[in-house]
């Protein structure tokens, strides 16, 4: 099964939602506190994983943590996507204009903005908040981080014209304080971009994270690796949607030139940024995490074929051919050994991959036992947290087996300390008790 990966694309489905998502800058700050999170409190008791929450002890989180961001998919309201990062007892939700770090005990709120001001979208509800703001990303290049990145302006003054760039921030992760900033010259092609620019943080892997820029129009994307570390910029790359980050691999696809009626799913080394395998040119691949040693790929071909694969991040190499019925699908690594891949809309499904050798452990519905499948919400530590029709539930990551203890609500982001979860369109941070 070593065939080196070629054709490469995703469904139009998933190439839209991605383009959607570059609409989206995640903020990148200053901090300003609402109120002060800093006041000392009991230790709170830790649960790795959690198999229950306190449903009657929900803290409301601000409207950012889901505005804009709400779909219903069925009878169930659902996220587009997890504008959330977790850490500890801190949640932090990044918008276009702001980096919120939210106490989930006591909801108080510390504000962070960039130095320069944010160039504004065009409001996406009537309360005045953005599609599609990006997550943050949390790190461990120099200290736990909390990365944000804000498409911000700079007036004219003097002899200086006015400019347009990104700034960068790294927040620490425990105590919400900006560590430092680091602003990245937008790239040729963006300068004129009739469409708002979008800035996104990929991911990070040791001392290096990516950050990708992007705009519809063009359509066209840009990459830049930082050194967390020495706080610089150690490469970019133009045409380079970078999607994920595996065993030193900055993966995504990349195009000749914009505007290019088809792109390649292609590997890069995350120091250098050098490429190290490149796929045949497809219409619009892309990327996904598949745990620490693989990654999934999904294509159309020139032919409009829907393929879906576990490919080696640093070669290219086809690991694992998945069913024709797969996609589209969500995938998450589970962080210890399991890759869950979902649907929650056209019929549930779920299907658990082991992240060594990418052999399908196990998959639901299945008829034969008489069980469906659940709608997923979260997979963190070998659980999977979600719901049917019987309300929430957990189940093992490796054996899919319900857990005997219900976790009282669904959450879609999930620590050792806390989980949140959609409370109608709004969320609520609920306290882990088990």
């Amino acid at each position: 099964m070593d065939e080196v990966f070629v054709n490469s694309i995703s469904p139009a489905s998933r190439w839209a939602s991605s383009a959607l998502l570059l609409m989206a800058a995640v903020a990148g700050c200053t901090s300003q506190p609402n109120r002060s999170t800093d006041s000392p409190k009991p230790a709170h008791a830790v649960f790795d994983p959690p198999s229950t929450f306190d449903a009657k002890a929900g803290v409301p989180m601000p409207k950012a943590a889901t505005a804009g961001l709400i779909s219903s998919k069925g009878k169930e309201m659902e996220l587009l996507r997890n504008p959330v990062a977790l850490f500890k007892e801190k949640a932090y939700v990044a918008t276009r204009e702001s980096l919120l770090a939210v106490d989930t005990t006591s909801g108080a709120v510390t504000t962070i903005t960039p130095e320069a001001t944010p160039v504004k979208a065009p409001e996406a509800d009537g309360h005045g908040s953005f599609l599609f703001s990006q997550p943050v990303s949390i790190t461990e290049g120099d200290g736990p981080l909390v990365l944000a990145s804000f498409v911000v302006q700079q007036p004219a003054s003097g002899t200086h014209s006015a400019r347009v760039f990104v700034e960068v921030t790294a927040v620490n992760a425990a105590s919400g304080r900006v560590e430092w900033r680091l602003p990245l010259s937008i790239p040729e092609w963006a300068k004129d971009a009739p469409s708002p620019l979008g800035a996104r943080i990929i991911g990070s892997s040791g001392r290096v994270a990516v950050v990708r820029v992007g705009a519809l129009k063009p359509a066209a994307q840009t990459t830049y690796a930082i050194d967390l570390v020495d706080h610089r910029v150690l490469w970019t790359r133009d045409l380079l949607n970078a999607q994920t980050i595996a065993k030193g691999t900055v993966l995504g696809a990349t195009t000749d030139a914009i505007g290019s009626e088809y792109e390649a799913a292609a590997g890069y080394d995350l120091n250098t940024g050098e490429q190290r395998w490149r796929g045949e040119d497809s219409q619009h691949p892309s990327v996904g995490t598949g745990g620490p040693n693989l990654v999934t790929v999904a294509w159309r071909s020139k032919t409009d074929v829907d393929f879906h694969r576990l490919v080696d991040p640093q070669t290219g190499a086809v690991k694992q051919e998945l069913p024709e019925d797969f996609g589209p699908a969500d995938c998450d690594y589970d962080g210890i050994s399991t890759l869950i891949c979902f649907r929650n809309w056209k019929g549930l499904s779920v299907r658990a991959f082991d992240t060594a050798n990418g052999e399908l452990l196990w998959q639901l519905p299945n008829q034969a036992a008489g069980r469906i499948a659940p709608r997923v919400t979260a997979v963190w530590h070998g659980r999977i947290y979600g719901s049917t029709q019987n309300g929430p539930l957990a189940l093992d990551a490796r054996t899919g087996e319900d857990l005997p203890t219900p976790p009282g609500i669904a959450p879609y982001a999930v620590n050792e300390y806390v989980g949140l979860a959609l409370k109608g369109t709004e969320a609520v941070a609920y306290p882990a008790i088990g």
